[in-house]
């Protein structure tokens, strides 16, 4: 994936993981405002981006390249794993906007949260990135290798929380180009 793409895509995740920080650290809304749908997009976005990180970055940096770059991508790899455990465990516990007695708590959780993603962004900006010159590319500059269907599945799965829909609807849910 050339690193023009990785960092526009880490510049749209944050600026919808501020956009979220900002809505959740006011009062509680008197109703959900669209939080629901809001939500969604940022999980779309953030999921497809491990999705794409995973597929195309640190799979093959593990497989084609070895060495310390294998090591950092598997240690890469890991921690987004755990990170994706933990967005889904909190929005299992969260699908719903909480009552204003949970308010604080809700944004507490999603700060911390906010954190963990801001973090794993960065430690790809700086241990991940520097390594994708290792990678071998096509004529458009992509690295081999599809998006990793673990979290396209999670995708799906907490937007179901989220929004608590049946089949996806394609026109609405369509990412925007990355």
């Amino acid at each position: 994936m050339p690193v023009e793409r990785v960092l526009r895509q880490h510049g749209h995740i944050l600026a919808n993981a501020d956009m979220l920080e900002t809505l959740v650290s006011g009062p509680r809304p008197a109703n959900d405002d669209g939080l629901p749908f809001r939500r969604w997009l940022f999980t779309r976005d953030l999921l497809l981006h491990f999705a794409k990180m995973e597929g195309q970055v640190y799979g093959p940096l593990m497989d084609m390249v070895g060495g310390d770059a294998a090591t950092s991508a598997s240690k890469a790899s890991a921690e987004t794993a755990a990170l994706v455990t933990d967005f889904r465990d909190h929005v299992a516990r969260w699908r719903n906007l909480p009552s204003e007695a949970h308010w604080e708590t809700y944004a507490r959780a999603c700060q911390w949260l906010l954190n963990r993603i801001r973090d794993r962004l960065e430690g790809e900006a700086t241990e991940i990135v520097p390594l994708l010159s290792y990678l071998p590319t096509d004529d458009e500059g992509a690295c081999p290798g599809k998006p990793d269907h673990r979290y396209v599945a999670d995708a799906w799965e907490i937007r179901e929380l989220i929004l608590g829909t049946g089949a996806p609807d394609a026109a609405r849910d369509k990412p925007e180009a990355a």
